[in-house]
């Protein structure tokens, strides 16, 4: 299933692929060096690998050493992306700074927390009301952004950057102003290289830029930031199970789709090269926060004043 949005003023089509989950333990160790619906998930089902967002909420494997429990669902975070800051409505993705400020404020209302992308990956989660912020491009709008309305708040977004356009383009940040924010304490991933469709396709088409979406994003990408290069946000949210074995052999220990879902402290339960996340859109806007509202209410963590 696809859903068309707008990246860099440009239409562009997002879709989720094919499942599976791997083991976070090791990968944990890397990122130390350098979890949509508003019920509790289902029994698990011996059958599944990976798992899918259904009406009654996220399919899981079962760990293989004991049978799941409400309590392992417990801690868990929702991934949202945001694009650029320009307030042009003409633009999907695109936000005023007084829309953005407006819309965390309203989640913070509704009583979730917004750890880094960075402690979600090492599991560092406590209770079902967290939302991850993320950022994909590298827009030129994003460090007033951070100034003015996300560090304000004390939330600290990761960012995914293809480099082929940092300092090349009049709508990118320069190589300074992603370091300054990596100084800072912001994490930034790979977002691709020329932000090509990472598809099988592009495999059998082009092999070479296939590669480069994947080598030379991370090479580049650490060169700006002088940080190791762990996450990896699929341009478009287009991926194959190729793409998800040569995210591995480069060396990325965590990929980012786009799909529903929850990322879960429990290891065995996320699937590490295919984290779920969410594309916020003005269109999409309204839909996000009210299903954010009925989870936090069927968590029991509403405030009264919002509960109805």
């Amino acid at each position: 299933m696809y859903i068309t949005i707008n990246v860099m003023n440009r239409r562009r089509r997002y879709r989720a692929a094919p499942r599976r989950w791997l083991s976070l333990t090791t990968l944990l160790l890397a990122l130390v060096a350098g979890r949509a619906s508003g019920l509790d998930p289902t029994k698990p089902s011996a059958q599944a690998v990976g798992w899918r967002l259904l009406a009654e909420g996220p399919l899981l494997p079962a760990p293989r050493s004991r049978a799941a429990t409400s309590a392992d669902f417990r801690d868990r975070a929702l991934i949202l992306c945001w694009h650029s800051f320009l307030a042009d409505p003409k633009l999907p993705t695109d936000f005023s700074l007084d829309a953005l400020g407006a819309q965390l404020d309203a989640l913070s209302a509704l009583g979730y927390r917004f750890p880094s992308l960075a402690e979600a990956l090492a599991g560092r989660l406590t209770g079902r009301l967290n939302i991850v912020v993320t950022i994909d491009d590298g827009h030129r709008t994003v460090p007033r952004a951070v100034e003015k309305v996300f560090a304000p708040r004390g939330i600290e977004p990761a960012l995914f950057i293809y480099p082929a356009v940092i300092g090349t383009t009049s709508f990118s940040m320069g190589d300074a102003e992603i370091r300054r924010l990596v100084d800072s304490g912001h994490m930034v991933g790979a977002h691709g290289y020329h932000h090509l469709y990472v598809t099988e396709e592009l495999w059998k088409s082009d092999r070479a830029a296939f590669e480069r979406e994947i080598y030379k994003a991370r090479e580049k990408t650490g060169l700006i930031t002088a940080r190791p290069v762990l996450a990896y946000a699929y341009p478009f949210g287009a991926f194959s199970p190729r793409t998800k074995t040569e995210l591995s052999r480069a060396g990325y220990a965590f990929g980012l789709a786009v799909k529903p879902g929850f990322v879960y402290t429990v290891e065995g339960y996320n699937d590490e090269l295919e984290l779920p996340r969410l594309v916020v859109t003005q269109d999409n806007w309204k839909d996000i926060y009210a299903l954010l509202a009925r989870n936090a209410q069927a968590s029991g963590d509403l405030p009264k004043s919002k509960a109805k």
